[in-house]
């Protein structure tokens, strides 16, 4: 097949730092052309894929215009444009940076297919319901019952990937401190993983980029706590110190205060054979088993309370299940499938396609 994978232009593909959704767009790619797919990506010129690239800014807008946001759409608008330009040579087109495109990927005389990466906020979900009849993934079940799930027309439900192979696992006398990765910021709690940790009387690494969104709440409630001994701030990290966190982590601390639609952190912590401590947020019961995996619970005191059963829990156990659902061949897979049924459904002069349930 010939696929065009449009990413977002914040960060390179795959990311050097923070960039979830660009890291599984990195996966996908690679992986559909070692499957033999003819794949273009539409990404930074930074990025480094096996693809064919095609690119409309030299490196992640995050990077050149940190503080001029109002420019990245006219980026945005520049790929959207390239993408229509060369859109003849594609049999199916995958869009993973939103609702910009939406009005583009309509007029495309290929099918289409977009991920939902982030929750539909009330900002732009009259842009997804005005294209309501397009094709869309969701990244679990419980993003897709809480985003319109009577309204959009999804057609899956994939689970993110990894590579599992790249996380290595260490013993539990090797590691020594809890951990935290991911955007500083309340939505996450990196304030509360802090204060969990201090409750337990253990020492926590705290590693992720400050959004300029969140930077009165880091001042406000994360700066000061880093004075309390035992806490270490890294910033933002790479992708092989992140791993090396994941493997010397005793457990990693979740707790989201919002609908995580996915949470790759999650995902990647099992894969280090690191159990995970969240609270029953969104996606969470869907990524980690309740004792098996990790601990899930409703408050912060619960988990708390409960640390202790992650004696024993098998670092195996964690490994498995993150090689079983998240493996980046599972979700290739999958998306592959996804892109035959839109192919054989355009093919037949169908704009709409059925529900996968």
């Amino acid at each position: 097949m010939r696929i065009a994978q449009l990413a977002p232009l914040v960060e390179s593909v795959p990311p050097a730092g923070y960039g979830g959704t660009e890291l599984v767009v990195s996966l996908l790619s690679e992986e559909l052309v070692e499957r033999g797919h003819d794949v273009t990506l539409f990404a930074t010129g930074n990025s480094s894929t096996s693809a064919r690239l095609v690119s409309v800014v030299a490196e992640g807008l995050r990077k050149i215009y940190p503080d001029k946001r109002y420019r990245w759409p006219a980026f945005d608008l520049r790929s959207l444009l390239k993408l229509r330009q060369l859109s003849c040579e594609f049999d199916v087109v995958h869009n993973h940076m939103g609702y910009p495109a939406l009005p583009f990927l309509e007029a495309l005389n290929c099918p289409v297919i977009t991920t939902n990466h982030n929750p539909i906020l009330d900002y732009c979900a009259d842009a997804y319901l005005a294209f309501s009849q397009l094709p869309f993934v969701s990244i679990s079940s419980s993003y897709r019952r809480s985003n319109y799930p009577d309204k959009l027309n999804y057609v899956a439900t994939i689970y993110n990937g990894i590579d599992t192979n790249q996380y290595q696992c260490r013993s539990k006398e090797a590691r020594s401190f809890l951990l935290f990765i991911g955007r500083i910021s309340e939505a996450k709690g990196t304030s509360v993983a802090i204060d969990i940790a201090q409750q337990l009387g253990l020492p926590i690494k705290i590693a992720g980029k400050i959004d300029t969104t969140d930077e009165a709440y880091f001042l406000s409630h994360v700066k000061p706590r880093l004075a309390i001994p035992g806490v270490e701030f890294l910033g933002e990290i790479t992708e092989e110190q992140k791993r090396e966190l994941y493997s010397s982590a005793i457990a990693t601390l979740y707790p989201v205060a919002f609908e995580e639609p996915f949470g790759l952190v999650m995902a990647e912590s099992l894969a280090s054979g690191t159990p995970v401590l969240a609270l029953r947020r969104g996606s969470v019961t869907e990524v980690v088993s309740d004792r098996e995996t990790g601990v899930v619970a409703d408050t912060t005191e619960e988990l708390v309370s409960r640390f202790c059963e992650i004696q024993s829990i098998s670092n195996n156990t964690c490994i498995t299940r993150a090689r079983q659902l998240f493996g980046k061949e599972r979700m290739t897979q999958e998306y592959e499938s996804v892109y035959v049924q839109l192919m054989q459904g355009f093919n037949k002069g169908l704009r709409k396609y059925e529900r996968c349930l």
